[in-house]
């Protein structure tokens, strides 16, 4: 017995048949889908997919089709490493019922959430997303790819204050919170990441300016960045963010190389970019050359009133379109009827924290207040006002008794903490009604 078994062991080598190797791991492929793509875009999309199943990508690999804000699976393909699905025709009979999975998806209507001011055209939750990846993929030291398909500017039922619409995208405090505090929080309180490999394509100009889509590229690569990832491509071109995908390719796009978080940005807010005049103009100015000595010659439009200050102290700007409405404020950044930009916690040197009225508002109802919230001032703070009217610049000062701030507290006993700005003077309102 014991020669026929040496027997057959020498035969088996003989014929050239060795001991079986362990098969490599099958490379992971990842693609999520927005729900709420337009109908324009859809084929395009479909057969830049369908391409990637039966034709671009390698064998022994896996892709997985998700809804990616949802958070649930439209199809999975597992490529096996055998010869006969280097075939297209082989792979489309093999993966007709995924590519049918897909297909449904795309033609299906899925219904948006209703929320006031947002639309989710192309919605995608990344940080949900990025989640999800992690909790339901087996878990790998090795970078995912990961193609993401929809619109950069994230939009949240739930929390719609975290919201990149109307020109808003976060601060870098969000990358340094805990995530009990943002959905944007890197630090504790997410699952350990999973390295990501993103090559994410948008459709259309989701971008008010070109400022603003420098601020929301960069606030994303920092994101992944801070979750172990890199995105490698972003971009408005559905072919350039496939191809690099498919390859693979890592470089990090030169103008992302200079990003970096800034480590004094440590409260939690949305910065908003809106019209080119917030970068130029009266924001910039030292001064104006000199402040209308008319009255407006229209009491209805948009408004924008700013205060600037000089010393290292914490003013709050407060204001609201008219008595009972909404009170635009830090803590409170967006109503209909407008919106606050940028709390700035020292002197915000030469620009203004100011906020904005982009419906029409009476003028003679708005109503305007700055706080002394925190610090030491001996005199008193003082500062400048301007106001942004009928095509008019208009200037003012202000000042508060008080010498020391008082964290934004109310009520008869806080009155010096607090000064009313007096914008129907500043406006040269009162001219109007001295003549009447």
């Amino acid at each position: 017995m014991r020669a026929f078994l040496l027997l057959l062991v020498l035969t088996t080598t003989s014929w050239g048949v060795e001991a079986p190797q362990q098969a490599a791991q099958p490379t992971q492929f990842v693609i999520g889908i927005s729900p709420y793509l337009d109908n324009t875009v859809k084929n395009e999309i479909y057969r830049s997919v369908v391409r990637l199943l039966v034709q671009d990508l390698p064998l022994n690999s896996t892709v997985a089709v998700y809804d990616a804000f949802g958070l649930k699976s439209i199809t999975k393909v597992n490529l096996p490493n055998v010869r006969a699905f280097d075939s297209p025709k082989t792979r489309a009979n093999q993966f007709a019922s995924s590519i049918r999975d897909l297909k449904q998806f795309l033609a299906e209507t899925h219904p948006k959430p209703s929320i006031s001011r947002l639309n989710f055209d192309g919605a995608i939750r990344l940080p949900q997303f990025c989640d999800f990846l992690t909790e339901n993929l087996p878990n790998s030291n090795a970078p995912l790819s990961l193609l993401l398909i929809g619109s950069p500017l994230y939009q949240d039922e739930k929390e719609p204050g975290f919201s990149m619409v109307d020109g808003y995208f976060p601060s870098d405090g969000h990358l340094q919170a805990p995530r009990d505090k943002s959905i944007f929080g890197t630090q504790d309180g997410i699952p350990a990441p999973r390295p990501l490999l993103v090559h994410w394509v948008y459709f259309g100009d989701p971008w008010s300016s070109d400022l603003y889509k420098e601020k929301v590229t960069r606030f994303w690569t920092l994101y992944l960045v801070r979750r172990g990832g890199q995105l490698a491509t972003f971009c408005g071109d559905l072919p350039t963010a496939v191809q690099a995908f498919q390859k693979g390719v890592t470089d990090l796009p030169a103008s992302a190389r200079r990003f970096s978080v800034d480590s004094q940005q440590t409260k939690i807010e949305m910065l908003r970019i809106g019209r080119e005049v917030e970068l130029a103009d009266w924001i910039q100015r030292d001064s104006i050359r000199e402040s209308p000595s008319r009255p407006p010659s229209v009491m209805l439009g948009p408004m924008k009133i700013g205060i600037r200050w000089k010393d290292n102290i914490d003013l709050d700007l407060y204001a609201a379109s008219r008595p009972g409405s909404e009170t635009l404020f830090f803590q409170h950044p967006r109503s209909p009827e407008g919106y606050y930009y940028k709390d700035h916690r020292s002197s915000p040197g030469r620009e203004y924290e100011f906020i904005e009225f982009e419906t029409p508002v009476d003028i003679r109802q708005v109503e305007a207040f700055v706080n002394f919230y925190k610090g030491s001032s001996p005199s008193g703070p003082r500062g400048e006002v301007r106001i942004e009217f009928d095509g008019k610049i208009y200037s003012g000062r202000f000042s508060i008794p008080a010498s020391e701030g008082n964290r934004g507290r109310a009520g008869a006993a806080q009155q010096d903490f607090w000064t009313r700005i007096p914008i129907q003077e500043i406006l040269k309102l009162s001219q109007t009604a001295s003549a009447e």
